[in-house]
């Protein structure tokens, strides 16, 4: 009789050319690891960058209003300078962490699952990692950041950090 497929079966199966399994490709982590940084920054950088987005829409918005800026020659062009970097900035940030969210997900669930005796919260990694892989290509925000908040609390309920 066949055992049960264990909860990594997704990310376990073999490759059939190496004989590897699939989750042996990605980094290993300990309970300890600062992994959680990565899943951490997606509320972080939510909230920072609707600051940063409310401020210059305010300050667009005045200077338009009242027409600052716009007969100064040259420098009229120096508010649309910086906000074309910031926004470059932002965009290589929010593209960074939508490469390691997913990963990072899987290797800190994947390092409290393995320390299993120990704690009782068991999350699944490859459906935590799937999900935030789901999350940051296609809502971004509107699954990333409840995910990373409820995962979060679940794991310093269970490990005591965050």
């Amino acid at each position: 009789m066949d055992s049960p497929p264990s909860a990594n079966s997704a990310v376990e199966k073999r490759d059939s050319s190496s004989g590897t399994a699939v989750g042996d490709l990605l980094p290993r982590a300990s309970v300890d690891s600062r992994w959680w940084y990565w899943i951490a920054a997606v509320p972080l950088f939510a909230l920072v960058g609707t600051v940063f987005g409310v401020l210059f829409g305010i300050v667009g918005f005045v200077g338009f209003f009242f027409g600052v800026g716009f007969d100064a020659g040259m420098l009229s062009v120096l508010p649309f300078v910086a906000v074309a970097l910031a926004v470059t900035l932002v965009a290589a940030v929010g593209g960074l962490l939508t490469l390691v969210f997913p990963l990072a997900m899987y290797v800190d669930a994947r390092a409290i699952t393995e320390a299993a005796a120990d704690y009782e919260w068991r999350p699944d990694p490859a459906l935590y990692g799937l999900v935030a892989l789901a999350g940051a290509l296609t809502t971004t925000f509107v699954v990333t950041v409840p995910l990373a908040l409820y995962y979060l609390y679940r794991r310093h309920e269970t490990v005591g950090t965050p």
